[in-house]
């Protein structure tokens, strides 16, 4: 097989299929909520999700909810379309995003100018549908709020 022929079939693949183990994390997504699992015996909040805890083996573990809320880690802006339904999104930013609770999500960057992500910058989770994967979680500029000023 050529490489352009892999690259063809790379990009009319079909979108992620959840598996067993991370289906509640796409299905809470769709419904705007951000849950990892935690297990049940160390605490250790994971992702991807898994059938082990990857730090004590345990098999126990609970879905815990986040408040979306991280730092930029890393970037890159993807010019080319890795799945068909994004062809007419190129170019656009991708983000390894550090959340507070200690679990880093590879995601798509919303609301930010063209090549106006930087490491270190603060995010907040939205939810959006992103071509033929559905509801997915991403992430854009945190919304700066100001404190509450007492009237007199």
């Amino acid at each position: 097989m050529s490489a352009e022929t892999a690259r063809a079939e790379v990009s009319t693949q079909t979108p992620y299929l959840p598996t067993e183990d991370d289906t509640r994390f796409w299905q809470s997504a769709a419904e705007g909520h951000l849950l990892f699992q935690k297990c049940d015996q160390c605490s250790y909040i994971r992702w991807p999700a898994a059938g082990v805890c990857p730090e004590c083996l345990s098999r126990a573990s609970t879905w815990l909810e986040v408040d979306g809320v991280g730092t930029l880690w890393s970037n890159v802006t993807y010019r080319r379309a890795y799945a068909a339904s994004l062809k007419e999104q190129v170019p656009y930013p991708v983000g390894l995003v550090e959340l507070d609770c200690g679990v880093r999500l590879l995601t798509r960057l919303v609301d930010l100018p063209h090549e106006g992500a930087e490491v270190g910058m603060a995010l907040t989770v939205d939810y959006r549908e992103v071509g033929d994967h559905g509801v997915v979680p991403v992430f854009g500029p945190a919304k700066t709020v100001l404190p509450a000023v007492p009237l007199v």
